[in-house]
């Protein structure tokens, strides 16, 4: 039998590039985290009142809700990736960036916690922060420029060429391959 394949129904492989797996384990873990660190902020509930740490934690349980929103929309495209039109898909792949950006907004609430810590702690986690933010996108940018060199990389056909392609070490033979 042969089944016709509608063109407005997107394919598993288009739902799959939107919503993937590491996505939803990302935002599984800072759902946990989040919802860790009111509970054990709620225990603690009768402490002195400090505005930081009110702040910080109002800023975590307002994003809250667009993490659950997220693994909603996640759930609903994965479990549907085969019934899905392709405007469908683009509206809620939409929402998931929406929901994706507001929810890593709660590790601004966690820094303004943590930042109170202690006057030595606080300096150096916004530095360290800083620091891992600009190597990330060090890279990320050092990696876009050497796309021509990717490119060499992948043509090359067994594994003894990819050594010799490899130029991001000098002395490939450690390479698991």
């Amino acid at each position: 039998m042969n089944k016709q394949v509608d063109p407005d129904i997107v394919t598993v492989q288009e739902v799959r590039d939107i919503f993937s797996d590491r996505r939803w384990t990302i935002m599984g873990a800072l759902l946990g985290t989040c919802t860790a660190i009111l509970l054990v902020h709620s225990l603690e509930a009768n402490q002195v009142y400090s505005f930081q740490r009110e702040l910080g934690l109002g800023i975590v349980a307002s994003t809250m809700p667009f993490q659950i929103v997220y693994c909603a929309l996640h759930l609903f495209a994965r479990e549907n990736e085969e019934k899905l039109l392709k405007i469908d898909l683009q509206r809620i792949g939409n929402l998931s960036v929406v929901c994706q950006i507001i929810a890593y907004g709660s590790m601004i609430g966690i820094l303004i916690m943590w930042y109170g810590i202690s006057s030595f702690v606080g300096p150096l986690l916004v530095a360290s922060s800083i620091v891992a933010f600009l190597t990330v996108r060090f890279v990320l940018y050092s990696s876009t420029i050497n796309s021509e060199n990717d490119s060499e990389l992948n043509k090359s056909r067994s594994n003894d060429e990819r050594v010799q392609n490899d130029r991001h070490y000098p002395d490939s033979n450690h390479r698991p391959w």
